[in-house]
């Protein structure tokens, strides 16, 4: 899942903002060092990705897009699901989109355990609005072309659009069949991550 997801079952698991934007960059074996708010954050975010690219839904997404976009139908389907979760908002959360984001961005302060990938994406997320253009298709087509450049070659990921248009309602029905799936898992994972967490007491 992409950002707004992220963020949106932190919130909804009462697990911390930051861990769940962290866990796109923390690499290997968890840092004890870190709060343990952050590692909380961390592995469930990491769960959460496995269970979303395992799930049938996302997964014949993935598997339905044509060669050369397939390559990079994990890319393609996350950033549609943001897509479809913040055009679908109140079904998730009882709080406006507007107001969600007001507050995630409030919540989310950089500090030292921040890397700094992770400071100018924030930075970025903060100045442009991001997770609110995500409700709009052109939002959607601007991201993806933003992510291309990210590649060292160039990716299809900018000429998604027509193809987007023609595969959109099926995005959309596998989205609203997935997503309540996707909470239900994580509300419960969130307290078996917490018990693993927990500093243990002596």
């Amino acid at each position: 899942m992409n950002y707004l997801a992220h963020l949106h079952l932190a919130d909804l698991s009462h697990t911390s903002l930051a861990g769940a934007l962290l866990g796109e960059y923390a690499r290997g074996a968890l840092n004890p060092a870190l709060p343990v708010a952050l590692q909380t954050g961390i592995l469930l975010h990491r769960r959460i990705d496995s269970f979303t690219d395992a799930h049938p839904l996302h997964a014949g997404r993935v598997r339905a897009l044509p060669s050369p976009f397939r390559r990079f139908g994990g890319i393609i389907t996350d950033m549609m699901f943001d897509h479809f979760l913040a055009r679908h908002w109140p079904r998730f959360h009882a709080q406006p989109l507007e107001a969600f984001v007001q507050q995630a961005h409030a919540e989310l302060q950089p500090d030292r355990h921040w890397p700094e990938a992770m400071v100018l994406l924030v930075s970025r997320m903060k100045q442009n609005r991001l997770l609110l253009h995500y409700r709009e298709f052109d939002g959607i087509i601007t991201a993806l072309s933003r992510i291309d450049r990210r590649f060292k070659c160039p990716t299809p990921l900018p000429y998604c659009r027509s193809l987007l248009e023609q595969y959109y309602h099926d995005m959309e029905t596998a989205f609203l069949g997935f997503y309540p799936e996707l909470e239900k898992f994580v509300l419960n994972e969130a307290e078996l991550v917490k018990e693993t967490t927990r500093p243990t007491r002596r």
